[in-house]
């Protein structure tokens, strides 16, 4: 016999995960920093981006979008899409590695790598993220 949420309990979960980001913040590391399962908000905080244009702190999620139930199965919360992007006259570039999501009270939530580091170093470059969280897995895409 297996285990498994039904389509209602997924939708429970992605609605008060839904409620917990209220007012989360997105932050980016650069590329010298390695995240683990042990990773310390101090470390990702030490390892934050620099590039010019790039706000300490990073970008707020004011609301992620109303669960749905996912074609990958269980429940989906999206966040609008987050754009960081260099701004001139460029004076401090980087190389980002990945990023973090704090809710609210700065704890941080999960981290993320991208596949292939991002330069930071030209006015026109940017970073778009399209942060999915499928409920009750907890996976991101």
């Amino acid at each position: 016999m297996g285990i498994f949420y039904t389509n209602a309990a997924c939708m429970v979960n992605a609605a008060e995960k839904q409620a917990a980001l209220a007012l989360s913040k997105v932050r980016l590391f650069n590329q010298a920093f390695v995240p683990t399962p042990a990773t310390t908000k101090a470390e990702l905080e030490a390892a934050e981006a620099d590039y010019t244009g790039y706000t300490a702190g990073g970008e707020t999620i004011t609301a992620w979008l109303a669960p749905l139930l996912d074609p990958a199965g269980g429940a989906s919360i999206t966040a609008p899409t987050v754009q960081f992007d260099v701004t001139g006259p460029v004076v401090d570039t980087d190389v980002v590695g990945g990023f973090w999501l704090e809710d609210a009270s700065g704890d941080v939530r999960l981290v993320g790598t991208f596949a292939a580091p991002i330069p930071m170093e030209l006015v026109g470059q940017g970073i778009p993220l399209n942060l999915k969280i499928v409920e009750p897995t907890g996976q991101v895409v």
